[in-house]
């Protein structure tokens, strides 16, 4: 049989690379990975990357909300799962229990949905205390912790199996609230009386800029899952590889004499004669409209600026000096073409955002190809779902 042809627009997600990047953090870290496969796993798709992390020894996964964490569920993992955002009500309480998920609490109401639900079921749910020592967004507050933890250790049907922070500046040079976030975390720990199993406080960025954090049993890993630096004074901390190239085609290419105005708005109007070539994606599929008037594409041995504004499904971008493109040629966004790589923090860079955002953006209508040894062995679609090839 012939091998079907690949989508006009896509996503390979190279799986021996996350696994390499899954042994680079554990190298680094000397303690075990939670793997954070939220938004979809920063949109390379959840399911993939959350085995491809257990396999190579994750002790859990970790995703935002319950819906993310019965998911992964449906797709067959069945490793441990924190769910990092709790849950809103006792529904979601429910649901945690039945499927056997860890919760994120950090006050009584929290607490007191997931007791309800573990003793209703006539069983326990792990939790893990969320503690706030600088981020001020969710948590604990870090002087009343101790006293909330013994509070929740006291509720029925509640195992308290890990405490955590999360570091607010741990990506930039100055790492000195950083510093002071570990030590105020470090006195919380030294004032519990039992320490939980899962102790974590680094994610990318400090597990890059701080190595192994004292007290901490576990590291709490996205973004570098993805093989991408968390800022680019960190980038030799970790040995990382990109796992994500994305792909489209060129749908047409024609001719664009001087004045000719380009786009919604003709915001670009040619001052010379030139040539355009209209691509199959936009910002339906995720590339941010902010791609005009900074924006480049890899095709045709070169770098074609975007032109225009961004619409929903098309892009179009300036080609004059690159004559030999043309309709069907294939176009990079993220990765390497003719010798030439863009990667995504230098997309996300000209688009004006960030390459955590970049990734979460991209639609579920572009198809996730993944990839061991250069070979296919699964697919995401928007129709069929995550399926092994």
């Amino acid at each position: 049989m012939t091998p079907a042809a690949p989508p006009a627009t896509r996503c390979d997600i190279d799986l021996d690379a996350i696994a390499a990047n899954c042994r680079a953090i554990a190298e680094r870290a000397t303690v075990p990975l939670i793997a954070v496969v939220k938004a979809d796993g920063y949109g390379h798709g959840a399911e993939a990357v959350a085995v491809t992390a257990v396999t190579e020894g994750a002790a859990m996964v970790a995703v935002a909300t319950i819906a993310e964490a019965l998911a992964l569920r449906g797709a067959g993992v069945t490793a441990p799962i924190l769910i990092l955002l709790g849950v809103a009500d006792r529904a979601e309480a429910d649901a945690a229990v039945a499927a056997g998920l860890t919760v994120a609490v950090w006050d009584r109401s929290g607490a007191l949905r997931v007791s309800e639900a573990a003793s209703a079921a006539r069983t326990t749910i792990a939790v893990h205390i969320k503690v706030d020592t600088g981020l001020t967004r969710l948590g604990a507050a870090v002087a009343d912790a101790p006293t909330f933890i013994g509070a929740v250790a006291a509720l029925r049907g509640v195992r308290i199996d890990g405490v955590y922070t999360h570091l607010a500046t741990a990506d930039e040079p100055d790492l000195g609230t950083a510093r002071a976030q570990v030590a105020l975390f470090g006195e919380f720990l030294d004032a519990l009386s039992d320490r939980p199993r899962w102790v974590h406080v680094t994610a990318s960025a400090g597990l890059a800029a701080l190595g192994p954090v004292a007290g901490c049993t576990a590291v709490r890993v996205g973004l570098a899952l993805y093989g991408v630096a968390a800022a680019p004074h960190l980038a030799r901390s970790l040995a990382l590889t990109p796992a994500m190239s994305w792909h489209t085609t060129v749908l047409r290419v024609a001719g664009a004499p001087r004045g000719t105005g380009v786009a919604y708005g003709h915001e670009f109007r040619f001052a010379q004669d030139g040539r355009v070539a209209t691509i199959a994606v936009g910002y339906g599929d995720g590339l941010p409209r902010g791609a005009w008037p900074r924006g480049r594409v890899l095709v045709g041995g070169g770098l074609a600026p975007v032109v225009g504004r961004v619409s929903m499904d098309l892009t179009v971008v300036d080609v004059s000096d690159l004559p030999d493109v043309s309709t069907g040629d294939e176009v990079v966004l993220i990765g390497s073409l003719g010798g030439i790589r863009q990667t995504a923090t230098d997309l996300a860079s000209t688009c004006g955002t960030i390459s955590h955002q970049l990734f979460a953006g991209i639609g579920a209508r572009v198809p996730r190809r993944y990839l061991r040894a250069a070979r296919v062995v699964a697919t995401k679609t928007l129709v069929a779902g995550y399926r092994l090839c």
